[in-house]
């Protein structure tokens, strides 16, 4: 029928300005390179599902879930920073925010401050000027587990070279996320490769698709051979 109407004189100029004005309007995004959009693009036909944010730092600036929240998205996001988890608490009403440091064992440890809010904070220790905080400490498995998470669709970490830390944390056997988004400043993708992080993602069954900025992609085997069909316009 499309084919027949575009035929049509007066149907075809009217089908040519409407795709000029539905798509003039250019894309935002809040996450440092647009890994947002990339995001979305993946769950676009997606029913609104449950993300978990690990280093989340703001409901904004850099966020790789904003969006999906405004989607009806909920989740759980976590941060060292008391002030983060603060500004969350305002805007993120739906989701379950925390402040804790994520890694490999439950307890007590300290994180290194540059300031209230500040996205190089972090567990390793980088100058001299850095405030030592304590901070209570779990697994990812144990926040899921506390908060009577079953499942959950999105991970997202950003951690400040603590990301294996929290890889190691989490039982891939009970939870697998259809996308995991995960920091990475290695400037050649063969560094990624040979890292533990990817060895470790890889002996779970995660294969990296895409790297925006410094972000990595990756998705089960399964959905990764899917890959294009997920992501095209």
């Amino acid at each position: 029928m499309k084919k027949k109407l575009l035929k049509i004189s007066l149907f075809y100029y009217l089908y040519k300005h409407l795709k000029i004005f539905r798509n003039r309007k250019p894309s935002f995004h809040y996450a440092e390179f647009g890994e947002d959009i990339f995001v979305n693009r993946i769950f676009k036909n997606y029913k609104p599902g449950i993300y978990i944010d690990v280093g989340c730092y703001h409901p904004f600036k850099g966020s790789l879930t904003s969006k999906l929240y405004d989607k009806n998205w909920n989740g759980v996001n976590i941060d060292i920073s008391k002030t983060s988890i603060d500004l969350f608490n305002i805007v993120r009403k739906r989701d379950i925010n925390l402040n804790y440091a994520i890694s490999d064992f439950n307890g007590e440890t300290v994180f290194y401050e540059n300031s209230p809010i500040n996205q190089q904070n972090s567990l390793i220790k980088t100058n001299e000027n850095q405030k030592e905080v304590k901070i209570k400490c779990f697994t990812l498995n144990h926040i899921l587990n506390d908060n009577n998470i079953q499942r959950f669709d999105y991970l997202n970490i950003d951690v400040e070279g603590n990301e294996l830390k929290v890889i190691n944390g989490i039982d891939f056997e009970k939870y697998r996320p259809n996308l995991i988004t995960i920091e990475n400043n290695d400037l050649l993708i063969q560094d990624y490769f040979n890292s533990n992080i990817y060895k470790t993602l890889q002996q779970n069954d995660y294969t990296l698709v895409n790297k925006i900025g410094v972000t990595n992609f990756l998705m089960p085997n399964n959905l990764a051979k899917d890959f294009m069909n997920l992501i095209k316009i």
